[in-house]
């Protein structure tokens, strides 16, 4: 009996044994697993202060290189020193996702968010589409090719009509056209006889309009004047000395009648109507202005251009070239893409390609004339200037197209839209 409960205590003894040993076991692992984990929060700790160093450290650099910034006389270049030995902490702590931007250092650039957020394929894709053009150039349709073909005929009957109305005209030299509207025209509309056509003696011949005040746009209420007052006024010149010559009688030494202002408006606005259709037509508007105040050389040069032929009609119909040309491009820009889409770059775009076309090709047609009949006063200037001004809106519109300040602005305005959409989404939900 007493054997037996010998065993029995003997068993229990031993059961006792073991569970204290594994108690001891679990509590020996959990004080290890303490243990590592206090050495891990030790480190965390540390690597925090060697954080909040840096920071602080940082935070003094900036804070000095803000106030040389921001002294009466900033320093640059003191200011990028102070700036030289910013930090780059990594944060080597286990605790940290791997993932974490603590861990792979302080990120100065978006590219290296970037880096970690996408692949290379969709970080390609990303700037692809970053940097696309601020807008899209539209393509010509057919209906672009038609209109712009038939301004440029049009534009170029205009230009035969020009070359063929003058006076000894390489295409007409017998006048059949400019004998024409002189006849038909200058000589039936009825203009009696009035002071800005004296021609007495240095102010006559054919081309007397270049040297009379009256025949001069730009001196158009000096010529009411004149007719009001039944007396002309010009400038001679004779040795180089200019002086005003006045006479109340025409060439003949008939008198010129006078009247009231609104007969006299009437009757000038008549005469250089009539006067437009002539051989000659009518100068250049300041012509006389620069005939009466202008050096020798200078008032020569005006007087050639219009005994050449660079009068007025011969600028007007190139101006009329433009607003026929003009007006169609617009009307048929305001068919397709209505008031509104007008004013868009895009439209824009087209609309200055058009204007180039139309003009481009009008003006090498011209210039191949001047050169084909060597003259230089056949020159078409307002078509010129229009296809040089057209080119230029091109260039820069295509330089706004590309322009990467321009394309940082669209990024930045789709950015702001998309967090309003999500901003007012969560709000919703």
């Amino acid at each position: 009996m007493l054997i037996f409960a010998s065993e029995e205590q003997i068993t229990q003894l031993g059961v006792s044994v073991e569970t204290y040993k594994n108690n001891a076991e679990d509590i020996a692992e959990r004080t290890l697993d303490n243990n590592a984990l206090i050495a891990q929060c030790r480190q965390g700790l540390e690597m925090a202060c060697v954080a909040q160093r840096s920071f602080d450290d940082d935070s003094s650099r900036l804070d000095e290189a803000l106030s040389i910034l921001e002294s009466s006389d900033p320093d640059l270049t003191a200011a990028s020193k102070a700036l030289d030995g910013w930090g780059s902490l990594v944060v080597d702590d286990r605790l940290l996702p791997a993932v974490s931007l603590a861990r792979q250092g302080l990120v100065r650039h978006p590219d290296d968010i970037l880096d970690q957020l996408l692949s290379p394929e969709e970080l390609e894709k990303l700037r692809a589409y970053l940097d696309r053009p601020v807008f899209e150039r539209l393509r010509w349709t057919k209906g672009d090719y038609i209109v712009c073909g038939a301004c440029a005929l049009v534009g170029l009957a205009l230009e035969i009509l020009n070359l063929a109305w003058r006076h000894n005209s390489p295409i007409d030299p017998q006048g059949t056209l400019n004998e024409w509207f002189s006849k038909d025209i200058h000589e039936k509309v009825p203009h009696p006889d009035s002071p800005i056509d004296y021609q007495g003696p240095g102010f006559g011949g054919p081309f007397h309009r270049a040297r009379s005040r009256g025949h001069d746009l730009a001196e158009f209420f000096e010529a009411i004047n004149q007719t009001m007052s039944g007396e002309f006024g010009g400038t001679r010149w004779s040795y180089g000395s200019p002086y005003e010559v006045i006479s109340k009688v025409n060439q003949f030494g008939k008198s010129y009648p006078g009247m009231d202002w609104t007969a006299a408006f009437v009757n000038v606005l008549v005469h250089l109507f009539a006067d437009f259709f002539s051989t000659h037509s009518l100068p250049l508007p300041l012509t006389t202005v620069i005939y009466d105040n202008a050096g020798r050389e200078f008032r020569k040069f005006v007087h050639d251009l219009y005994q050449g032929g660079f009068h007025l009609r011969h600028v007007a119909i190139g101006g009329i070239e433009l607003l026929l040309s003009y007006t169609a491009i617009e009307v048929w820009l305001w068919l397709q893409h209505g008031s509104e889409g007008r004013k868009t770059d895009p439209v824009s775009l087209k609309r200055y390609e058009m204007r180039a076309a139309v003009t481009g090709f009008l003006s090498g047609a011209n210039i191949g004339g001047c050169l084909l009949f060597q003259n230089p006063f056949l020159l078409n200037v307002p078509v010129l200037m229009s296809a040089i001004d057209s080119s230029i809106r091109i260039l820069n519109l295509r330089q706004k197209q590309r322009s990467w300040i321009y394309k940082e602005i669209r990024n930045l305005d789709e950015l702001c839209a998309s967090w309003d959409a999500l901003a007012s989404g969560a709000g919703t939900a």
